[in-house]
């Protein structure tokens, strides 16, 4: 039966140290799949909530992902209160009926799905001075967190990096985003972040965050000619991890605007 799925392998073993304390770790190490791909792809066929009851695991989900060919597009709801440019994002379940979106909407698809099969799920998320942004998948299990980033494990994003070998040299010449990490301090997974992001050229976030809540419901931005903010509601229970030094990169937690309320997930 096959059980592979994209550059994820069933049956591989490997922990790489890719950065002090952060270890690179194949898909299957919080579980394995039951199924084949025939058998995910009979479960693909069944509603939302008898295919949450299927799924039991990081990778049965991720086979689901992939085999249901989740579409990424821009979904978020956009909203300016009060000089705030607040954007709302799809509850679980739309994720799932809708079965495309952003990188928010896929990291509720996931948490719809597994949310309750490991100690905890939140997401993992990062600002960047541009007013752009990212929301991955946080998973904490037996005292490690796991991090994860939908986005780049749909079935169009394979592409774009290696399949899962466990050889340092072939993750550093690769998209990292693609893969599983553990580590005892997420503090350290920020830091291989921003070295990963440095490496590729790319702008480097200023902060990052974890929210304790499985879903995500909003993320605020405001900017001027000299200083941003970013804004996250307190109902999503966030925490900053990192942020950078710079006085004029702000991070505030606030309560979700009134007006924002109904769009809670």
């Amino acid at each position: 039966m096959e059980k592979d799925i994209g550059n994820y392998f069933y049956d591989i073993a490997f922990e790489t140290e890719i950065f002090d304390g952060v270890y690179w770790v194949p898909i299957n190490v919080l579980g394995k799949t039951r199924y084949s791909f025939e058998e995910m792809l009979q479960i693909c066929k069944l509603s939302p909530e008898n295919e949450k009851n299927k799924i039991n695991n990081l990778y049965e989900a991720i086979q689901l992902y992939q085999i249901s060919e989740f579409r990424g597009v821009i979904d978020n709801k956009d909203f300016w209160i009060n000089g705030v440019h607040w954007q709302t994002h799809k509850t679980a379940e739309e994720a799932v009926f809708s079965n495309e979106g952003c990188c928010a909407t896929d990291t509720n698809w996931l948490a719809y799905f597994i949310c309750d099969k490991y100690d905890k799920v939140g997401s993992f998320c990062y600002g960047n001075t541009d007013g752009n942004g990212h929301i991955t998948t946080y998973i904490k299990q037996d005292g490690d967190y796991y991090f994860i980033d939908m986005m780049m494990c749909r079935k169009d994003s394979q592409n774009y990096f290696c399949k899962e070998s466990g050889c340092i040299d072939h993750l550093m010449n690769t998209e990292w985003a693609g893969f599983l990490y553990k580590t005892k301090n997420p503090h350290a997974f920020c830091q291989f972040t921003i070295e990963r992001f440095r490496a590729k050229n790319r702008d480097v976030p200023y902060c990052f965050y974890m929210r304790d809540s499985c879903f995500v419901s909003a993320t605020g931005e405001e900017k001027t000619e000299n200083e941003i903010t970013l804004y996250v509601p307190a109902c999503d229970r966030p925490s900053m991890i990192y942020k950078d030094s710079m006085a004029n990169h702000r991070f505030a937690v606030v309560e979700l605007p009134e007006a924002l309320q109904q769009k809670k997930g």
